[in-house]
């Protein structure tokens, strides 16, 4: 158990370090589609879920859309998006989801203290 989290937290670090703006919004983004992984949502409803923060949403999704983890779609003339079916891709989201608070927490830590 120990190692599949050292090793979750050394993949995380190595997508996230890729990132330069808000890498906690990153983070959380990556874990709510994680939760959800075969839903698509509007931009409205995944900014409202990531509590608002529009510009940082915003940012992280075109960032996990260019790297191939979320995949858009175009319905009636809305973008919804959603998790990619590619499982090398989205098993970073899908391992997030699984993290208990206590989990959780100790990743933002580390997160905040790496990029401070």
């Amino acid at each position: 158990m120990i190692v599949a989290e050292t090793a979750l937290q050394e993949r995380l670090r190595q997508f996230i370090n890729q990132y330069a703006d808000d890498q906690c919004c990153l983070l959380e983004l990556l874990q709510f589609f994680g939760r959800y992984s075969h839903t698509r949502f509007s931009m409205l409803t995944v900014i409202h879920a990531l509590n608002g923060r529009r510009l940082y949403t915003e940012r992280a999704l075109r960032h996990l859309i260019d790297k191939g983890v979320v995949k858009r779609y175009s319905e009636n003339n809305v973008s919804l998006y959603s998790l990619t079916e590619d499982e090398s891709l989205c098993s970073l989201a899908l391992e997030l989801a699984k993290l208990d608070w206590c989990q959780w927490q100790l990743l933002l830590g580390q997160t905040y203290s790496a990029s401070g």
